[in-house]
């Protein structure tokens, strides 16, 4: 579709414009907005031509917002008020104020938006913030659509879950409700990557099985896990070795994987700084006897190294035509790719949110 002009709100890094240019090459974003200046050089870097705004969505008014001209909106507002490990002040935290003032002003806009993708943390579907959400776009006459979803329902050996809600104008005909952690979705044939998804049946056979379906066939973790060992890099630097110390005092506690695996965990903001829950280690050398056993691992006898940011980057999908300015650290990169998101699920709930054909003309 060559007519959608997106704008993109907490645009972060770009994960949400590269997911629509991954499945939506003629689409374009009209305007991007973040208040944090770090991750909007980051975006400016890798998107010159697009208007970059650097301030709070608090600070946009509804004559501003009809200015844009955009109908389709990407984003994906601070989570750490609906995380589990924070406080869970919701709609009473400071940080959910600028989304409050969306849904405000979202009714007030000459003419409001076909499409809207948001992203969260899992906890957002049971906040107030989502009660607001729910009440707004029923007001204003939308249809929608959730999801709690992971890379890994891919195929992406990286486990990142998170809540998606989809909204537009017209009725949903192709999506099925969510259970849980499962995704439960139909989509044409034509639309499923014919390299990557499982095909041990034919898709007469898969037809076989859901005449209802037509030509359209369910998919529920149907697609092909890759290993690590197709996202890394050659040649890593030793000073992302795992240190001794690290290692011999908390081995027992790290999550690590060889390359031979099809899963890793999410890596987060904090990864490196903090060795329990915030990212995979890479195995470069296990004993024989290696097991998932922690308690009995023996520092000694492993070599470990931490995932470069160019990884981290590959296992969320961004692609190699993404970069960080050379001014960003290392301390950086990863704090940026933490709080963003893996562009191949967005790109793939983007392809079910325009599913059902042509766009409205507008």
């Amino acid at each position: 579709m060559d007519d959608i002009r997106a704008l993109e709100l907490y645009s972060g890094i770009g994960g949400m414009h590269f997911a629509l240019r991954d499945c939506c090459p003629a689409a374009k974003v009209v305007a991007a907005v973040d208040i944090n200046d770090h991750v909007t050089q980051v975006y400016a870097h890798n998107f010159p031509n697009v208007k970059v705004k650097n301030k709070g969505i608090e600070g946009i008014s509804v004559k501003e917002l009809d200015n844009f001209g955009f109908n389709m909106v990407l984003m994906s507002p601070p989570c750490q008020p609906f995380t589990r490990i924070g406080l869970q002040k919701d709609i009473n935290d400071k940080r959910t104020k600028s989304f409050m003032h969306f849904l405000s002003i979202l009714p007030k806009l000459q003419k409001g938006p076909e499409y809207l993708l948001l992203e969260n943390v899992k906890g957002f579907e049971k906040s107030m913030a989502h009660e607001e959400l729910c009440k707004t776009l029923d007001v204003c006459g939308y249809h929608k659509t959730e999801f709690l979803l992971s890379p890994k329902h891919l195929g992406i050996p990286n486990s990142r879950l998170r809540y998606f809600m989809l909204a537009k104008k017209s009725k949903f005909h192709h999506l099925v409700s969510r259970n849980d952690e499962e995704l439960w979705t139909t989509l044409p044939l034509s639309l499923t990557d014919k390299q990557n998804c499982n095909r041990e049946d034919t898709e007469e056979a898969i037809k076989a099985k859901c005449p209802k379906m037509d030509d359209q066939v369910r998919v529920q973790e149907t697609c092909i896990s890759h290993p690590i060992s197709e996202f890394l890099e050659k040649d890593v630097p030793e000073d992302y070795k795992v240190p001794d110390k690290v290692k011999s005092r908390y081995i027992n506690v790290m999550d690590i994987v060889p390359q031979e695996s099809k899963i890793s965990t999410c890596f987060t903001k904090s990864y490196t700084q903090y060795a329990e829950g915030t990212g995979s280690a890479l195995i470069l050398k296990a004993p024989p006897n290696h097991s998932e056993n922690k308690s009995a691992r023996n520092a000694n006898d492993y070599d470990l190294r931490y995932f470069t940011p160019r990884e981290v980057a590959n296992l969320m999908c961004f692609p190699d035509s993404f970069t960080f300015p050379d001014f960003v650290t290392r301390k950086q990169r990863y704090r940026m790719l933490g709080n963003s998101l893996n562009v191949k699920v967005v790109s793939y709930l983007i392809s079910l949110l325009l599913l059902d054909g042509d766009m409205k003309s507008s």
